[in-house]
């Protein structure tokens, strides 16, 4: 485990002195699973009071000094790679810049919105960690913030995509974050003009350098080849279709994120391990907690669900995508109706639906990079941050060959492929049916979700 930086250990020692130890003992633990984080690394740090701490508190409260006791303290920091090789790959400067703004600026003033126009504390969108520190100067970044595991949150399997129950609860958060921009642009677009100005793009910038255009086309060409795997009748077609997308792929994800036509501020990272949950009992609904919002930015509310979808669910559940859909416009319209403004005004459905036709291909492009990685069992990831700490450049497609042979990644990207050309054929369906269709959610997919490869 590497030693922490002298920064976070200060602000660590912070904390314990604010809980009322002294010289705390840390320990200190890998605080994620390999794979679920690039741009920095995260450690576990368990605070705990030394012998000096205890005597003092036994000494002080000889009544009962056990209920007053310093507790043990558990804390996660996030902190940026030294590697230059790493940072320069993943742009963690700027990706920490992001995170330390959103958690400074964007969801304070998103609270601040809500309880002023009278939401309660319970139904206000909260639902992300509580920051108790953090630094963004140039090779100093980190963030240190209360460990969710030590409250009963956990991850969701990762290499298996969600159930249903799950993907409607995410969806339902989903729509009571975006529904605050919505609002506030509706009733303080001055403030919601200055806080997203500041959230540049900082992935898919134009033009894009050509080895990250061949590195997309990589990933298209490594998708193709499933299908080879699992023949399908129509496999001709997909992939004709995934040929000629393959020039386009990589300005249509700067397209996608260049759009702010109802744009609202989005998660941008939205993908199962950046999601926690906890349910306290069977008669609770399961808490969700989102995590890492490093690259969080304004644009359509599609980025964040086609990247959820297309990189979190398989065929089986997309079939039920027009229930859902649905679900999460009906949230949506109601939480922005509850803030104060008109929902179905807006943001009516047959706007996402054109939302959905245009700009769901991010989500499909998410799926092309990070499928293979998701699909794999954490032993048989290779461990990219050691990789990344030489100071020579390396080739990281010839890491990921072994993943691409993964039948789990065969399966759900073969999926995905077919879903997203078959359901091109609903690009041209009128309004009308796609009204009717959302009220049949038996009716199939390949009739009611038209997307994505139309210029």
């Amino acid at each position: 485990m590497s030693v922490l930086p002298r920064n976070v250990i200060v602000a660590i020692k912070d904390h314990g002195a604010a809980k009322g130890l002294r010289e705390p003992k840390f320990d200190v633990s890998s605080g994620s699973r390999n794979g679920d984080s690039y741009s920095g690394d995260v450690y576990r740090i368990v605070i705990s009071p030394d012998g000096d701490d205890l005597d003092d508190c036994r000494n002080n409260n000889s009544d009962d000094p056990i209920t007053t006791l310093p507790k043990t303290i558990s804390v996660i920091a996030k902190v940026a790679p030294t590697s230059q090789l790493r940072r320069s790959l993943y742009n963690s400067s700027a990706h920490f810049q992001r995170e330390k703004y959103i958690f400074d600026i964007v969801l304070p003033t998103f609270e601040k919105f809500q309880q002023t126009r009278g939401l309660k504390p319970s139904r206000s969108f909260t639902h992300y960690p509580t920051v108790i520190a953090s630094e963004c100067a140039e090779g100093q970044e980190f963030v240190l913030q209360e460990d969710l595991a030590a409250q009963g949150f956990r991850n969701f399997e990762r290499t298996e995509p969600l159930g249903y129950e799950h993907v409607a609860g995410i969806l339902v958060r989903l729509a009571e974050f975006h529904a605050i921009s919505f609002a506030m642009k509706d009733q303080a677009p001055d403030i919601f003009d200055k806080i997203v100005g500041q959230l540049q793009e900082t992935i898919f910038v134009a033009p894009l350098h050509n080895s990250f255009e061949g590195f997309l086309k990589r990933q298209l060409d490594y998708a193709m080849r499933t299908l080879e795997h699992s023949p399908a009748k129509g496999d001709e077609a997909v992939t004709r279709r995934l040929a000629r997308f393959r020039d386009e792929y990589g300005p249509s994800m700067v397209d996608c994120v260049e759009n702010r036509e109802d744009g609202v501020i989005c998660h941008g990272d939205c993908w199962i391990s950046n999601i926690l949950y906890r349910q306290k009992s069977k008669q609770h609904p399961k808490e969700l907690k989102f995590l890492d919002w490093q690259v969080s930015r304004c644009g359509t509310p599609v980025i964040d669900l086609s990247y959820f979808i297309f990189c979190c669910t398989d065929t089986e559940l997309r079939r039920r995508l027009p229930e859902l859909l649905r679900k999460y416009h009906e949230t949506l319209v109601e939480r922005i109706d509850e803030l104060g403004s008109d929902g179905q005004r807006l943001f009516p459905f047959e706007t996402l639906q054109k939302h959905l036709k245009k700009f769901s291909r991010f989500g499909f492009g998410m799926a092309l990079m990070t499928l293979h990685s998701t699909c794999c069992v954490e032993k048989d990831l290779p461990d990219i941050s050691a990789i990344l700490q030489t100071s020579e450049l390396v080739d990281l497609d010839k890491y990921a060959k072994d993943m691409l042979k993964n039948p789990a990644y065969i399966k759900r990207m073969t999926g995905v492929c077919r879903d997203m050309v078959r359901l091109v054929k609903c690009v041209f369906v009128c309004v009308n049916i796609i009204k009717r269709v959302i009220f049949h959610p038996t009716y199939s997919i390949n009739n009611c979700f038209g997307i994505v490869f139309t210029k």
